[in-house]
């Protein structure tokens, strides 16, 4: 590539590369020193270059890790029934996930006020991280009340929080109040998904309730914003 090139050509110098191959999914770009001496241009440019690719979804910051070449989003539905780690298996990732704490906690004004209890009231709270491909991709906050679910602090909810509920409480997930909004990760949860500092997230909240229109589960998923496409389907 010719000497002083600009940062559009740094970035479909790169887009060619990922397109045909030579950089292919989950690889490792180069360190930006190392791409301004073979692109024959400042690291000021390479780092203007990689913002761009990256808001357009095709590589990723990996914090105090580096710069790699995108994988495919995730296709997500938050109103499905289906377990994560099936539906993200359907989609040809490997999932996993790793159950940070469960335990017992206090209802705040807030948490009271969702649940319908009062403050104070014991509930179970659940965190984990879950991703693909060995990639962290969101956090998650589970709230349950234990008023509805008692004992659930005994029970394994290391592969689904549904698939306990629905087999061993017999309750079914009639109802779901969804909240989608953009937020910025917490210092904690930009280390937990190796994301820098002040990193753009999608921020999904959901209210559950059961046959008999009761709340007993409260969700917080904290997702990378460049791993998700999120879908919904509208019938007429």
């Amino acid at each position: 590539m010719q000497k002083n090139v600009t940062a559009k050509q740094v970035v479909r110098h790169l887009q060619s590369a990922i397109k045909l191959g030579q950089l292919d999914s989950g690889d490792k770009l180069p360190s930006e020193r190392v791409l301004s001496e073979q692109l024959g241009t400042t690291r000021v440019t390479i780092r203007e270059a990689l913002k761009t690719l990256e808001s357009d979804g095709l590589i990723f910051r990996s914090n105090r890790r580096g710069w790699f070449v995108n994988t495919r989003r995730i296709s997500y539905n938050p109103s499905r029934s289906g377990f994560y780690m099936d539906y993200v298996a359907e989609q040809g990732f490997v999932p996993f996930s790793k159950q940070l704490s469960f335990e017992q906690v206090s209802a705040n004004a807030e948490l009271a006020s969702i649940f319908g209890i009062d403050e104070g009231t014991p509930i179970a709270r659940l965190s984990r991280i879950r991703g693909v491909d060995g990639r962290p991709v969101y956090v998650e906050t589970i709230y349950l009340n234990m008023a509805l679910l008692p004992d659930i602090l005994q029970c394994d909810l290391s592969r689904s929080v549904s698939e306990v509920v629905k087999g061993h409480y017999a309750f079914e997930y009639a109802a779901n109040h969804f909240d989608i909004r953009v937020g910025t990760l917490s210092d904690d949860q930009a280390a937990q998904l190796y994301a820098p500092l002040n990193f753009n997230c999608l921020t999904i909240s959901r209210t559950v309730k059961n046959q008999h229109q009761q709340v007993f589960e409260y969700d917080l998923e904290y997702w990378r914003h460049d791993v998700l496409s999120l879908n919904f389907s509208i019938d007429q």
